[in-house]
């Protein structure tokens, strides 16, 4: 704390005082620099008024974990995840998550390496890894992750139009039925059965899913800045329905439950314990004629980007109080309770219901969740519309930056000025985004997302594993629990889990 000193009185110290006065001040905790006076010919800046005021800094809980953990629970947990149980069956289901779950960890600290290499300023992800390792790798991991973040805001979307054309089957446009075949164990019996369901019509999700995607490109080029501010709201429907749904699951079965919905008990847990691999129909329904067959591989490209977003709080990192701290604490703590979750839902799950209920009831999260469906439907939709805002607000940024380094001349046209809205890369991204909505099948949209994520981290790992291997002068991470073999294992896990998605893509 400063207080005044009357000027006569500074007139009589010595230059001996002035010395230990330097000194004492120097050697507190918060370093301050005295200003130099300036030299000849040196431009001198004053500051009239107030000095300028910097926006909020963020620790590591608001500043990374809260982000990355936003991210990462998308709309795959909620409307797949019980359907991948059911035709995995619990084990494989335990195995896929663990095997995913140590993708991103092994990325993640290959990542905290990178980010606490040196001083860091704002950027995001492109700039972290570029000014780290070279512009070029930056490039190439910057395109698979603006490609990874548009096609995701596709998937976001479609996942918000098929959650409420199940909640209000009566706006479909366009009506479909589908009969369910299901030859499955129940009670260690093998059963068969036929039913005829309502799915949402694929002429359905293309319409909604092109119209929503219209109207959230209306509201980037509007209100970016509102976008940003009120982003962390659409974490509370997130954490309010996880919670709804947990406490169904400890209460079911209600009295109005289907029948499929046997509460938690050890024979649902036996009977759901192996594998069951079917044959479905493009709106994931089990049947026997069915054009897609799944297995373990498939549904690795299926879950994967429910494990994705372990650099959202690289983006805030102009933010952020101390990024050398909260970088690596936040995303590692944040992939690590997330991979538990996911692990506990898959026995959850697994002992909650049968599995015919668990292949034919994609939205078992809302249909169990307390105290009725209606909020689930709710924080899907409101979740996912903002992760795709996100999505649509994040990538033209990227595009933009990427193109404003000039390493690809193809990219010019995206070239934007400091302050001024990337509009030429928020179209682009618009377009690749409704390119997908027409697929109209989250189903065929993951795999690609997950390809493309994939190259962007098996790139981090690749590179945190060369410069680790040579030693180069300019890396000196201040991450000490990192070694060259992790990086180089997640690079390896990275690249094997791509081949077997693209195996599995047709």
């Amino acid at each position: 704390m400063l207080h005044r000193v009357d000027l006569k009185g500074i007139q009589s110290w010595s230059f001996l005082g002035l010395i230990h006065l330097l000194i004492f001040w120097d050697s507190r905790g918060e370093q301050t620099q005295a200003p130099s006076s300036p030299r000849e010919g040196e431009d001198v800046a004053i500051t009239i008024g107030r000095p300028k005021e910097t926006g909020p800094k963020f620790g590591t809980m608001m500043g990374v974990f809260v982000p990355c953990l936003q991210n990462i629970l998308g709309i795959i947990y909620y409307i797949r995840f019980t359907w991948i149980v059911g035709m995995a069956g619990i084990w494989q289901s335990l195995v896929l998550v663990s095997f995913c779950g140590a993708c991103t960890f092994l990325t993640g600290l290959s990542l905290s390496a990178i980010a606490t290499n040196g001083a860091m300023k704002g950027g995001g992800p492109y700039y972290l890894i570029g000014r780290a390792l070279g512009p070029e790798v930056g490039v190439s991991i910057g395109l698979c992750f603006f490609l990874g973040n548009a096609v995701a805001g596709s998937m976001y979307v479609l996942g918000a139009v098929e959650t409420f054309l199940d909640a209000v089957p009566s706006a479909g446009l366009f009506q479909e039925s589908v009969t369910v075949v299901n030859n499955t164990l129940i009670n260690g019996t093998a059963t068969a059965g036929t039913a005829t369901i309502s799915t949402p019509s694929l002429h359905d999700l293309q319409v909604y899913g092109v119209i929503v995607t219209i109207l959230l490109c209306f509201i980037v080029f509007g209100g970016v800045k509102i976008i940003n501010k009120v982003a962390p709201a659409f974490l509370i429907p997130v954490l309010f329905s996880l919670l709804c749904i947990y406490l169904g699951v400890f209460i079911a079965p209600r009295h109005n439950a289907p029948k499929g919905i046997t509460g938690l008990r050890l024979t649902s847990l036996r009977d759901n314990w192996g594998s069951e691999y079917q044959r479905t129909n493009n709106a994931g329904v089990p049947d026997p004629n069915g054009s897609i067959y799944w297995d373990f591989n498939a549904l690795v490209g299926l879950f994967f980007p429910a494990v994705t977003g372990i650099m959202a709080g690289s983006n805030r990192s102009a933010s952020l109080k101390d990024t050398q701290r909260s970088i690596p604490i936040g995303t590692l703590s944040a992939t690590l309770t997330t991979t538990v979750m996911y692990l506990l839902s898959v026995l959850l799950f697994g002992a909650l219901s049968t599995r015919e209920e668990l292949l034919t009831d994609r939205l078992l999260t809302a249909t169990v969740a307390w105290p009725a469906p209606v909020v689930i439907y709710i924080g899907i939709i409101l979740s996912t519309l903002g992760a795709a805002l996100q999505c649509l607000t994040g990538a033209p940024r990227l595009l933009a930056a990427i193109a404003n380094d000039d390493i690809l001349p193809v990219l010019n046209y995206f070239k934007v000025s400091e302050g001024v809205e990337p509009h030429a890369a928020t179209l682009f991204t618009a377009l690749i985004c409704i390119g997908c909505v027409i697929i109209g099948n989250l189903d065929l949209i993951t795999p690609t997302i997950t390809m493309f994520f994939l190259l962007c981290y098996a790139g981090v790992n690749l590179s945190c594993f060369l410069l680790d291997l040579l030693d180069a002068p300019s890396w000196r991470p201040r991450w000490k629990y990192h070694h060259w073999s992790l990086s180089l294992v997640g690079a390896l896990l990275c690249v094997g889990t791509l081949f077997a998605s693209i195996l599995n893509f047709d």
